[in-house]
């Protein structure tokens, strides 16, 4: 019978924790999966445990990933890291610090299956170096998106969108001095756009969380700033609830 594997997760995102763990667990390749929400308490449980596999986070209080993984190396040569982030500019430093392998999230469920295989196979990722490539070019060279119109098509770089906004089976994307009408819903605006930066709220509306300046609770209002400029933008209480709950997270 093949042995199976043993993986400690950090992340001080009990949500992003929580998801992790059920993923693993579920691919039924472990025998065991701890849990820490902090480096300090990683540190703690690897007094006695040595996993396969450290799936840690990089953007943590107190300390950060890695510095967390510069000091578990003088002492710990079995563990392999995966680093696992919301932050794509990480990609550099994960090279430098010789990750095994670095995985975006929300955490696709492929990637984190050839993940396990590749440790398995106890070789590193071919298409690893290839992944992060990518990722840094997608942070250097954001691509704009080609986006249907009622008359034909434009072109966005999806850094200048600060909202689009649900009308029927058109979005109206609002880009501060101009908006477009475009004749695709938002929901496939959504799959468009970065992973980083935006979040939707509700079923209308999608926003970019870099240019918001201001939540107004009482006028149930955001503002957004822009080359200089200022943009409010009205919200339903349910939105601002909604916002508010996943920038707590």
């Amino acid at each position: 019978m093949e042995k199976k594997l043993t993986a400690l997760i950090v992340d001080d995102e009990k949500k992003a924790l929580d998801l992790l763990h059920k993923l693993l667990e579920h691919t039924l390749q472990f025998s065991e999966i701890r849990c820490a929400d902090s480096a300090f308490s990683a540190a703690e449980q690897l007094t006695d445990f040595q996993p396969d596999l450290l799936f840690l986070d990089i953007k943590m209080p107190g300390k950060d990933g890695f510095t967390f993984l510069k000091e578990l190396k003088k002492v710990n040569k079995h563990t392999e890291v995966v680093f696992v982030t919301a932050y794509n500019q990480f990609a550099i430093q994960a090279i430098k610090n010789h990750a095994f392998d670095y995985l975006l999230k929300p955490v696709d469920r492929k990637e984190l299956n050839d993940c396990i295989s590749q440790y398995k196979q106890r070789k590193p990722d071919s298409n690893f170096m290839d992944r992060l490539e990518a990722l840094v070019l997608e942070r250097k060279e954001p691509h704009k998106l080609r986006i249907n119109t009622r008359t034909g098509y434009i072109f966005i770089d999806p850094a200048s969108i600060l909202s689009c906004l649900a009308d029927g089976n058109y979005t109206c994307i609002d880009l501060g001095d101009r908006q477009h009408l475009c004749s695709v819903q938002l929901g496939m605006i959504e799959t468009m756009l970065p992973k980083n930066g935006f979040i939707r709220l509700g079923r209308s509306l999608i926003i970019n969380l870099n240019y918001i300046t201001k939540v107004d609770r009482k006028t149930h209002s955001i503002t957004f700033e822009k080359d200089f400029k200022t943009y409010p933008l009205a919200i339903s209480k349910a939105q601002l609830k909604e916002l508010q709950a996943k920038q707590d997270q």
